[in-house]
């Protein structure tokens, strides 16, 4: 009797080494399998090669736990029945569901959602073996099973969806492979496609420019206070941009004592683009010109802003900064009290990047400003608190009528 006994345990624990294998192959994601085939040679190899024959895999393992559950159940009765007759029985079949249920399946199951990665590593040659072993059942039941299936269902592609590589990216992150900046770059390049040029410019109400007829030497003072390396050119009105100034080239002539000349003479022709065109289209026109900056024109063919190769990169890579640029202070800065001074020009999708919150707007709204706005419903008014569902928003500081700085205190998470 005592032989029986240990001999029911046994099995038992052979189901519950079965349930914990198939949990354990189930459960590996793919970043976890490309960590076992670097770090852990044949072994991972192995398991990797399991994965991919998720018939053979599984069938391998069902047959192995069905076998070792039935040896277990018979065994069980047998020891019952000579120990207190027939009519137990039930009571064991009862007994011994439950306790395979509890030890042979639930919590082997658990404990291998925990630990997949290192289950699958030692279960890998067991299983290969035994999988050698019952080869033509196997191969039987397999076939049995893929003609049963054809029946109902028809053959798919497989495809992955955008949705289904940016959870891959989360889940990589979330698994410490790739850093929350490179998951914020994977995410901007998806969007690359989709973004418009109105999204990333300068609004021409924040665009700096010369006049076409005015001497180097004139405006010298204020292009080396600005700091710009490229300045667009208008006539007499602000809004008519005709050239855009590269200061390499002034420079060139204030060193040759030129300083008269007028900026009209060594100005480049600019190159137009709608507001609504493709940010990715626009890389392309920036690299088939070798151009580096543009000028935006509304629906109406009015001015709407400057769009440069350096907003195209940041859309990608996060904030830059020309080398021939003054830094100016960043648009969001972190405070105390876990609180932010963000200025009213920074696009929603910084903010969405940053804080990991989504904006409900309009398409006509791009930045801070605009959102918040449209949300109000008026013009705020300086240091008028602003409550929205992603948190609130106290106007620091106003530059006729525009929103220039807020403090922005994220709301606490669910």
């Amino acid at each position: 009797m005592i032989f029986q006994a240990l001999t029911i345990v046994v099995l038992i624990f052979l189901s519950a080494v079965f349930s914990s294998s198939e949990t354990a192959y189930t459960s590996l994601s793919f970043l976890k399998l490309q960590e076992l085939l670097k770090y852990h040679g044949r072994s991972g190899r192995l398991v990797k090669y399991l994965s991919e024959r998720p018939n053979i895999l599984l069938t391998t393992i069902l047959i192995g736990n069905n076998l070792v559950n039935i040896a277990a159940s018979a065994s069980a009765t047998q020891m019952t029945i000579v120990l207190f007759g027939n009519q137990a029985v039930g009571i064991m079949t009862g007994v011994l569901t439950l306790i395979i249920l509890i030890f042979a399946e639930v919590t082997p199951k658990h404990l291998a959602i925990l630990h997949s990665d290192r289950i699958a590593l030692r279960m890998a040659y067991p299983i290969r073996f035994l999988s050698i072993l019952l080869y033509p059942v196997i191969k039987l039941i397999g076939f049995v099973s893929i003609a049963i299936t054809s029946l109902f269902s028809k053959e798919q592609r497989s495809e992955i969806s955008l949705e289904g590589i940016l959870h891959m990216v989360h889940l990589a992150e979330r698994e410490g492979v790739v850093e929350n900046y490179e998951t914020r770059m994977v995410k901007s390049v998806f969007r690359f496609n989709d973004t418009q040029v109105q999204t990333i410019m300068t609004h021409r109400t924040d665009v700096f420019s010369l006049e076409a007829d005015r001497s180097l030497g004139e405006v010298l003072k204020e292009v080396t206070e600005r700091g710009y390396s490229r300045i667009p050119v208008h006539d007499d009105n602000p809004e008519h941009i005709v050239g855009i100034l590269l200061v390499r080239d002034m420079m060139k002539y204030i060193a040759e004592e030129a300083e008269q000349t007028l900026i009209r003479d060594i100005m480049t022709q600019p190159i137009f683009v709608s507001e609504t065109r493709k940010v990715n289209e626009l890389f392309f026109l920036f690299k088939k010109e070798k151009l580096n900056i543009a000028v935006v024109m509304d629906e109406y063919g009015g001015l709407a802003g400057i769009v440069t190769l350096e907003d195209v990169a940041e859309e990608l890579f996060g904030e830059l900064y020309d080398e021939n640029e003054i830094q100016g202070w960043e648009k969001i800065t972190p405070l105390e009290d876990g609180q932010f001074r963000i200025t009213g020009d920074t696009s929603l999708h910084q903010l969405n990047d940053r804080f990991n919150i989504s904006f409900e707007h309009s398409k006509y709204v791009q930045t801070l400003g605009g959102f918040l706005i449209e949300y109000l419903g008026a013009i705020p008014v300086q240091n008028q608190k602003i409550e929205t569902p992603m948190g609130s928003f106290v106007v620091e500081s106003l530059n006729n009528k525009r929103i220039e700085t807020v403090i922005f205190t994220p709301a606490a998470p669910d």
